[in-house]
């Protein structure tokens, strides 16, 4: 992938500078890796693929840096991959960008040209490549984090803006480990433990029409409502023709520690 390849789409860029990319180089002790400081200067903040990548600027890194490494050494969940990427080192990394399904993209600062990515729905962290646009290629087209796709298309937002919108709210303080980020994490972290995706395909594959493929509607956690079931999780995807794209049904799934249970769906005509 070259930069000149990604076409622009939507309002105008927000671009870092190279001195703001320099300064908090400066600041970390840390060299980016080849690729950053030219994607975040001449791309700026946005996202990447139709509505997938999304490369952090100088100010997302600086503003999240100390939350994200709080995070992972207390929900770290990648251990069958330690020989790769121990807990301890990567709790020195530094996170570069995400995906909108959750992953995350890191790289440590004694070795800029190694990224990796620590999926959401895998225990096996992945290294990506050398550079920044070889790693964003690679999550666009290598099929571990979703399905291949060519868009390269690039959206541009500032993250600044969003955060001074929420400022502007009424906000609640909530106690340590009960915010909804903490909450989220939990789940995440009980969902993977209890393997609660891979048994909701299982039944998705049984269900569904042969010739469909997945596409996720939502993935969460349930607290109240007219089921069988005590709280849980629940997840549900629309299902797709290959071919046409055009909707064959919805396959739900909800488990609680006790119970299963599947539905599917067909489209009404």
């Amino acid at each position: 992938m070259k930069i000149e390849d990604i076409q622009v789409v939507g309002k105008p860029l927000v671009l870092a500078t190279p001195t703001e990319a320099d300064e908090l180089a400066s600041r970390l002790w840390i060299t980016f890796p080849k690729g950053y400081r030219e994607y975040v200067t001449l791309l700026g903040e946005g996202i990447l693929g139709g509505s997938f990548v999304r490369i952090y600027p100088p100010w997302r890194i600086e503003q999240e840096l100390p939350g994200w490494r709080r995070r992972i050494k207390k929900y770290w969940f990648w251990d069958c991959s330690r020989k790769l990427l121990p807990k301890e080192r990567a709790a020195e990394c530094v996170i570069l960008g995400d995906t909108t399904n959750g992953d995350e993209l890191i790289f440590h600062p004694t070795r800029p040209n190694q990224l990796f990515i620590l999926p959401r729905d895998s225990e096996l962290i992945f290294a990506t490549g050398a550079d920044l646009l070889t790693a964003v290629e690679w999550m666009c087209a290598s099929g571990k984090l979703i399905e291949p796709f060519s868009d390269r298309n690039f959206a541009p937002f500032d993250s600044r803006v969003i955060s001074k919108e929420r400022e502007g709210k009424e906000t609640i303080t909530d106690p340590e480990g009960e915010s909804l980020d903490d909450i989220t994490e939990l789940a995440i972290n009980w969902a993977k433990r209890h393997h609660m995706r891979e048994l909701a395909r299982k039944e998705c594959r049984k269900l569904s029409p042969k010739g469909g493929k997945a596409k996720l509607l939502y993935e969460g956690v349930l607290f109240d409502g007219a089921t069988q079931f005590d709280a849980g999780y629940g997840i549900a995807w629309r299902i797709e023709d290959k071919e046409t794209g055009n909707s064959l049904g919805v396959f739900r799934w909800n488990a609680d520690d006790r119970n299963q249970g599947a539905c599917y769906e067909p489209a009404k005509n």
